[in-house]
């Protein structure tokens, strides 16, 4: 199996160095000179260059790691790179407008949405990790002009990435969940570093430490993908912002009894939900 990786961020990149070892080739496309003399470097491909049909006109899966938009602008810039016996697949954690507009885009040449459910406080390539991707989850969305063998081949460099589950899912469900299990978090952890209390910094505990751990963000990146799947993120808002309400009427209220039994009913769902 031979793999072409356009964009050699931290995503991208960690890729390239979890399979330069287990798949036949891996090189990468990057418009940073910078950035591929480093990755040549350090050898994380075996080479790279900033043309596409040089580059990848000879492997069998495209990955695309850049971001959302950016994804769908290299796609249509580039529409004479690909051909028809290549897999293309991007990583992107947003999928529907992704796959609905690659998929039209490009009618002879197979596309698979995925979003391997991973990451790093820190962006670009010299944050890359050849273990970034062990022992996480990755979501395939299938469409149904996808083939079950592209499906397939993508569960088995999934699985040479080291994750522990892949599911599959349409997009729209994706962007749904996702907006709960990742961008509500995200935010989260942004408004309570947001609501911060001089002086706090000398008493912070673990658990603090813990809810802010992903604040330190890419604020171009994430406010793309917080705007570009704003009605699920709002949706996902309301709900939490109810959830904060009424634990704040409990507590004024001194509502000894509700406030427990909601806190025990919350800890029964949390078992359900570990890894």
């Amino acid at each position: 199996m031979k793999v072409g990786i356009v964009g050699l961020g931290l995503i991208g990149a960690s890729i390239a160095l979890s399979l330069k070892d287990k798949v036949d080739l891996v090189v990468g496309l990057d418009n940073d000179l910078e950035v591929l003399r480093i990755a040549k470097e350090r050898k994380i491909i075996a080479y790279g260059g900033t043309d596409c049909q040089s580059v990848l006109s000879d492997v069998d899966i495209v990955i695309l790691a850049l971001y959302p938009k950016a994804i769908i602008k290299f796609i249509q810039d580039n529409k004479k790179c690909w051909n028809k016996n290549q897999l293309i697949i991007d990583v992107a954690g947003l999928k529907n407008e992704i796959v609905t507009t690659i998929q039209m885009e490009l009618p002879g040449v197979e596309f698979l949405g995925t979003h391997p459910m991973a990451g790093r406080e820190v962006s670009g390539i010299k944050g890359a990790r050849e273990e970034l991707f062990l022992g996480s989850n990755f979501i395939i969305t299938p469409t149904e002009k996808n083939t079950q063998e592209s499906i397939a081949k993508v569960k088995e460099l999934a699985l040479l990435l080291g994750v522990k589950n892949i599911y599959e899912m349409t997009p729209v469900q994706h962007d749904q969940l996702i907006a709960y299990t990742s961008h509500l978090p995200h935010l989260m952890a942004l408004a309570l570093v947001s609501a911060y209390e001089e002086g706090s910094e000398q008493i912070v505990g673990r658990s603090f430490l813990d809810a802010v751990r992903v604040a330190d963000i890419n604020e171009n990146l994430w406010t793309e993908l917080f705007l570009a799947n704003k009605k699920s993120v709002v949706t996902e808002l309301d709900k939490l912002i109810a959830e904060l309400v009424d634990f704040k009427k409990l507590i004024a209220e001194d509502n000894v009894l509700e406030l427990t039994e909601k806190i025990k009913g919350i800890k029964i769902i949390k078992e359900r939900i570990k890894q």
